[in-house]
């Protein structure tokens, strides 16, 4: 992995662009679309600030354009998914500091010392081991997700395991209560599949031939990563973070 920043999370003005910038895509339109997505995990409210930050929240998600004052304040009354599951920190965990000498190939003590003020901070996501932190995440190869993150695109493959509605429904923001419900309806829809596969369909723009179709992968790779997917959403659910569609 290739380290390009120090930035443990994009602000929140940055990583909601996409959810204020203008209305939101149909759900038959993106997911047949095939438009890309990746499941974004917000900041919970801080004890005392629920009801301004459900207020904020729902604006946002809304398409209500929040301004720079209500956007700061938001972060302020926020714990972020990284500082809610304790991700170690270089600088102040040791395993934090071994990871991060390793990946940047530090050897000497001038090499060393410079790596650690560089990313002094910087939260080892990939040194949590839980449900929050998925293998089938593409955190860190650009601005906008982390570790945290889940790569929604990869249910596009899974057309034996979930029908189009469960995943049409992948690329809408979720609040907290909504996300344990939609990761419980993966784990239910896996569970059925195991038993008796769905038999995937092309989507009409497929048939047409005016998409490039998405050819299902193996049922136990399907089943993996709809698991997962339904873990990592009651995992973040159930600790109040709300999730974002960022496609």
């Amino acid at each position: 992995m290739v380290i390009s920043t120090r930035r443990l999370q994009p602000p929140f003005n940055d990583s909601i662009g996409c959810a204020i910038s203008g209305p939101l895509f149909s759900r038959v339109q993106t997911a047949e679309g095939f438009m890309g997505l990746d499941l974004v995990v917000e900041g919970c409210a801080r004890p005392g600030h629920e009801k301004e930050w459900r207020r904020l929240l729902e604006r946002a998600f809304s398409d209500d354009q929040l301004s720079e004052m209500e956007v700061a304040h938001f972060n302020e009354i926020s714990v972020p998914g990284y500082e809610r599951i304790s991700a170690p920190r270089v600088g102040f965990d040791a395993a934090a500091d071994a990871w991060i000498i390793k990946e940047r190939k530090a050897q000497t003590p001038e090499e060393i010392a410079a790596t650690l003020k560089e990313f002094y901070g910087y939260h080892v996501l990939r040194l949590v081991k839980c449900d929050g932190v998925p293998t089938y995440s593409n955190g860190g190869l650009y601005d906008g997700v982390d570790e945290t993150s889940f790569r929604g695109a990869f249910l596009k493959s899974c057309g034996n395991v979930i029908d189009k509605q469960l995943l049409e429904a992948a690329w809408e923001h979720k609040f907290p209560e909504t996300a344990i419900k939609y990761g419980r309806a993966l784990l239910a829809a896996a569970d059925a599949a195991e038993i008796s596969p769905r038999v995937a369909h092309q989507n009409f723009l497929s048939r047409l031939g005016l998409v490039k179709s998405v050819k299902p992968l193996p049922l136990p790779e399907q089943l993996d990563i709809v698991r997962s997917a339904g873990s990592w959403f009651i995992f973040w659910g159930e600790r109040g973070h709300p999730i974002r569609a960022y496609f």
